[in-house]
């Protein structure tokens, strides 16, 4: 009966290892997961870019994340002119890799960009 316990136990204490942990923004200002970024015709909505994003959105919900999007001239050293789906912002660079870490797989080309972002 204890080598069951212990054997329910690790089965529980691994799937909740397994568990992506939930990206919450955490200010406006720090370091972003950039998950992808998209010409969007020099502001003008694009077609192409709205496909993009949603695709993105998808591919980081299958690993339990929620991405931020928005246009990148409201972010600080972002180049104008792309809609841009990203995770945080996260207090240190080390959050914001383990992050990306989490999310590689699904997202292989997912970078870390110090911004602040403008908002509305």
């Amino acid at each position: 009966m204890r080598g069951v316990l212990m054997l329910a136990l690790l089965a529980l204490a691994g799937s909740a290892l397994a568990q992506p942990m939930r990206s919450v923004p955490l200010a406006d200002d720090g370091w972003w997961v950039v998950l992808g970024s998209f010409d969007n015709n020099g502001g003008s909505s694009s077609r192409a870019a709205d496909v993009a994003v949603a695709r993105m959105r998808r591919q980081a919900q299958s690993c339990g994340e929620r991405p931020f999007n928005d246009v990148s001239e409201k972010f600080t050293g972002f180049a104008p002119g792309f809609d841009i789906s990203v995770l945080g912002a996260y207090p240190t660079r080390a959050r914001a890799e383990a992050a990306r870490s989490r999310i590689g797989a699904y997202v292989p080309g997912a970078c870390i960009r110090r911004a602040r972002y403008a908002g509305e």
